[in-house]
């Protein structure tokens, strides 16, 4: 799947990542945020990151609630290095 099919959101609003992170699987989450691009003036990482579903909730939010702290902290940290490059 290319970044595109990634992006489209469900009837709750949730992307591919939230799916993903649902899994506990931090292999497939990676998988998932390393098809958008990291850099640039639009960077595409952190806006999959940063997406919130329609209970306001983010995909780290997700993680936290669901118990998946090394899902969460890797979703921190690709967010806090996007922020650092944008």
């Amino acid at each position: 799947m290319n970044w595109r099919q990634l992006s489209k959101k469900d009837s709750r609003g949730r992307t591919a990542l939230f799916h993903a992170v649902e899994t506990g699987d931090l292999g497939l989450v990676k998988e998932v945020v390393f098809k958008f691009a990291g850099t640039g003036i639009s960077c595409q990482r952190l806006a999959l990151i940063n997406h919130k579903d329609q209970d306001g909730n983010t995909a780290i939010d997700l993680a936290n609630s669901m118990g998946h702290r090394e899902i969460a902290d890797f979703l921190v940290g690709e967010k806090l290095r996007m922020e650092y490059f944008e």
